[in-house]
Parts: C-alpha cells; sequence; structure tokens
C-alpha cells in the first residue's frame, strides 16, 4: 500500500514538474462541507453532497481556460490526501494540504441553512498564503435541485471573473523598483464578462400543497329549444366554499356550492309561469396545469373537468306557494336528474407569501353537458326539441400551503 501511495506521488510530481513549466495553475475542487450546527447535515446525504461538489468541479472545467489552469480530477485529490483536506475548515489548512497535493488554487462550498432555505457558499482560496481570492454571490433555495441550477451559473460567473482578474493581475506584472517617480498607470479596459451558456430550462420541481378558498359562478345558455323557435334558457348565478390538492402540474378540488336564476323565453310573456330555479351541488373536479415561475409570483395555465352533482333542487314561481320540487316522488324528477358535467379551461396566478403559504386565483370559462331534466323536457310529448349549450364563467380564490 505504501509503495502504490509513492508511485502515485512521484506520477503526479513528474506531472506537475513538467506542467509547471508550461505556466499552467493548479485548481483542486475539494468536498463540499456541510454546517451541522445550521441543521442542514439533517437534511442532505453524502451523495447530494458529492452532487454539489461535481457540480462545482464541472464548472471550473468548463469556465476556467484550459492553457492556464488544470482542474484536478476527484481521484488525484483523494490519493494525495485529499480526504483530510476535505475536511479543513481553516484558512490556515488550506495553505498547508493545498500545498501537499500540489494545488495552487483551491475551490470549497460550504452548505448552511437558516429557516426553510439551504445556501451555498463558494469560495476561492490561494494556497501560497491561504488569501481568500474570490467568493461566488449568494447561492440560496428551498429545494436542493434549484440549489444546484443556481449554483452552475453563480460558480461559472465566479470562474470566469476569477480568470479574468488573474489574466489582468498578470500583464500589469510587478513593479519596477526605483526612487523615481511613479507614473500613474492607466487602468486597463475592462474585460466584458462573457454571457453564461444558455441552458434549457428546468421544469420546476415536484411540490404538495393543500388549501381552500370560494368560487363564484356566472351561467348563461342551456335549457330547451323547439321546432316552433320557442325556447326555455336556464341561466343561474351561485357560488361555494372548496378544498383543493395540489401537485404541481395538477389540481384536484372539492367543495359544496349553491345557485340560482330564472327561466327565460320570449314565447312567454306572463313572469308568472316562469320558474326560478333553485339548486344545490357537490363539486367534484381535476385540473391540469403547468406553472411558469415569474418571481415570486407563478403563473398557470388550467385545463380540467368539473363535475356538479345536483343534491338538491325546486322550481319556485311567482306568487307563492307553487313549487316542484326534485324529489322523485310522484313522478317528478330528482335532483340527480340536474347533475352535469363542466369542461373548463383558463389561467391561474399564485402570490407567494413566504416559503410555504400563498394566495391563489383562478379564472376559467366553461362549456357543459346538458342535464337529464333537459333531455327529457325537449323530448317530452314527442315535441323534438333540443338542448342547448350552457357556457359559464369562474372566478375562485384562495390560500394554499405548501408542504
Amino acid at each position: 500500500m505504501r509503495v502504490t501511495t509513492l508511485i502515485k506521488a512521484a506520477a503526479l510530481a513528474a506531472f506537475l514538474a513538467g506542467t509547471a513549466a508550461a505556466g499552467v495553475k493548479y485548481v483542486a475542487v475539494v468536498e463540499t462541507d456541510v454546517d451541522a450546527a445550521s441543521g442542514a447535515s439533517a437534511e442532505l446525504n453524502a451523495a447530494e453532497v458529492r452532487e454539489i461538489t461535481a457540480e462545482l468541479r464541472r464548472q471550473a472545467t468548463e469556465n476556467l481556460p484550459s492553457g492556464k489552469y488544470s482542474v484536478m480530477t476527484s481521484e488525484t485529490v483523494q490519493s494525495m490526501g485529499g480526504a483530510v483536506l476535505e475536511e479543513c475548515a481553516e484558512e490556515n489548512c488550506v495553505i498547508t494540504l493545498g500545498s501537499r497535493i500540489g494545488a495552487d488554487y483551491i475551490v470549497r462550498g460550504t452548505v448552511s441553512k437558516f429557516q426553510t432555505k439551504f445556501t451555498l457558499t463558494i469560495e476561492i482560496y490561494e494556497t501560497d498564503n491561504g488569501t481568500l481570492v474570490i467568493s461566488s454571490e449568494a447561492v440560496r433555495s428551498g429545494n436542493l435541485e434549484e440549489l444546484l441550477g443556481i449554483a452552475a451559473t453563480a460558480s461559472a460567473n465566479m470562474y470566469r471573473k476569477f480568470a479574468d482578474t488573474q489574466k489582468t493581475t498578470a500583464a500589469a506584472g510587478p513593479a519596477p523598483d526605483t526612487d523615481e517617480p511613479k507614473e500613474e498607470a492607466k487602468p486597463e479596459k475592462e474585460m466584458p464578462t462573457p454571457k453564461p451558456k444558455s441552458e434549457p430550462p428546468k421544469r420546476p420541481p415536484i411540490t404538495l400543497s393543500v388549501g381552500g378558498g370560494a368560487f363564484f359562478n356566472a351561467g348563461f345558455g342551456g335549457g330547451i329549444k323547439w321546432p316552433s323557435g320557442a325556447a326555455a334558457a336556464m341561466p343561474y348565478f351561485g357560488g361555494g366554499v372548496y378544498l383543493f390538492f395540489d401537485a404541481t402540474y395538477g389540481e384536484a378540488f372539492a367543495g359544496y356550492s349553491m345557485g340560482g336564476g330564472k327561466w327565460k323565453s320570449e314565447a312567454v310573456s306572463d313572469s308568472k309561469i316562469i320558474p326560478d330555479m333553485k339548486c344545490q351541488y357537490i363539486n367534484i373536479g381535476v385540473f391540469a396545469k403547468y406553472p411558469v415561475n415569474v418571481g415570486s409570483v407563478k403563473l398557470f395555465p388550467l385545463f380540467g373537468i368539473d363535475y356538479e352533482a345536483a343534491a338538491a333542487g325546486k322550481l319556485e314561481y311567482e306568487g307563492g306557494g307553487k313549487t316542484y320540487e326534485f324529489d322523485g316522488a310522484d313522478g317528478r324528477y330528482n335532483s340527480g336528474d340536474l347533475s352535469i358535467v363542466w369542461v373548463k379551461f383558463g389561467g391561474g396566478v399564485d402570490f407567494d407569501l413566504g416559503e410555504r403559504l400563498y394566495l391563489r386565483g383562478e379564472l376559467m370559462y366553461g362549456v357543459r353537458s346538458a342535464s337529464e331534466f333537459e333531455k327529457g323536457g325537449a323530448a317530452f310529448d314527442d315535441k323534438k326539441g333540443e338542448t342547448m349549450r350552457g357556457q359559464c364563467v369562474s372566478v375562485r380564490v384562495g390560500a394554499g400551503f405548501r408542504f
């Protein structure tokens, strides 16, 4: 085992000596440190920590000029004592252990947690004196997959800025040792920072949430039209409350609503014989959606089905006293004959009130199937009528809580 280690050390030393002559600087990306005191270690396993480290090493390889910098592989770092180095938490330790593996610079990430969000700090140290050369911008997220995406962009920007800074320092060279007055050097023209490589947009991570709220419906159309031209439309207005379960790309809900509306018929002038319909419904449905994040706001289109299972219904006529109950007794229709299916589409928006709580608003348009009551009325006494299309505009407002 000792002989193998010596052989590896000799081979690395020979390789470093050859490339040092060419002016190549060596960069070692060590294993990401997890701040146990912050509680981050309780939510990150070893595989996830390795993935963060691998992403920092991958971005170093892609964004540091290959002719000037060589990113050491994880195997090289580990074979030369990197396991100890990756546990290093002090800057003077960076000097000692960094020089042991022949690295000119060391990149180290540290993950901590504050409240519900992870925070990743990425730093580059110079091993000659332990100086902190550069740090990345803040990387924060409550979701590990999102944290990796932000870390990739932040570390890429840091590596490019580091390379530009080192290029400017090398071009300036050491100041001449003379007592003569020095002419103030003109600052070099700042090199434009290359644009980050375009990456395909990542799909939002799956999140689960529950919530509830209220909804309002404005229905129009529907009813029956006969060959004679006579027609009876059955619009209604109402609202209710609902509970929903959300899984990012889908929303299921259940609720209770009440509605009513007076029938309309141009063929009947006496309003006393035109009834006012009162209904109660159990609403059950599901919508597909695709959210798009815009800062703290999330927009999403909606498309799905809302089934209104009628729980009760009756017709009331002007003057009082005369009603028609949908109870199935004495040949009357029952409440289930008023049930309908809506096909709805529209859009919604979520406003974040924090990491977990949000407000939701939705606006939809829908068309519905004909109820059994309408179908029976169209066919009554062989009048050969036909049902008319029912339409609706729905507004829903509520609040949700993410797990």
